[in-house]
């Protein structure tokens, strides 16, 4: 998990092609210090657009998948100098994508069903894009 330290800002390059027009900064948990410099072109997740995978999973992410597809790019570096794999980015990614959606339960006085199920989606929601990127992300690995 960790937390993003600013907010993305991106313009249209085309259709599907964005680009960053100030650096992007992730705290993650795993790895410290993620900075996606100004300039960097993204699609953001590729979620095929399959019935169903694409109603639950499409245009969800895209602060997450900015960080992923920048940690998919060579050098493969977190922008600080750090080295990253294939399967550290994952979890990075995985990690992201449950800290945006997740309720801080300690801000509740009382712990309902609905904050529970709530948490557990977003658990879920993340180990299934993260299933999704171990599986297929091979492609877009270079």
């Amino acid at each position: 998990m960790g937390k993003f330290l600013n907010k993305l800002r991106i313009e249209r390059v085309d259709h599907s092609l964005y680009e960053l027009t100030e650096p992007f900064v992730y705290l993650s948990d795993t790895v410290g210090i993620i900075i996606v410099p100004k300039g960097f072109k993204t699609d953001f997740a590729s979620v095929p657009r399959l019935p169903f995978i694409y109603w639950f999973f499409g245009g969800l992410g895209d602060e997450e998948a900015v960080i992923h597809d920048y940690l998919y790019t060579k050098p493969h570096q977190t922008g600080t100098g750090l080295f990253v794999t294939r399967v550290i980015a994952d979890k990075i990614f995985r990690g992201a994508r449950y800290s945006c959606d997740r309720i801080d339960l300690d801000q509740y006085e009382k712990v309902t069903p609905i904050n529970l199920l709530k948490n557990s989606w977003a658990y879920i929601g993340a180990w299934c894009m993260w299933v999704g990127v171990r599986c297929f992300g091979w492609r877009h690995w270079n």
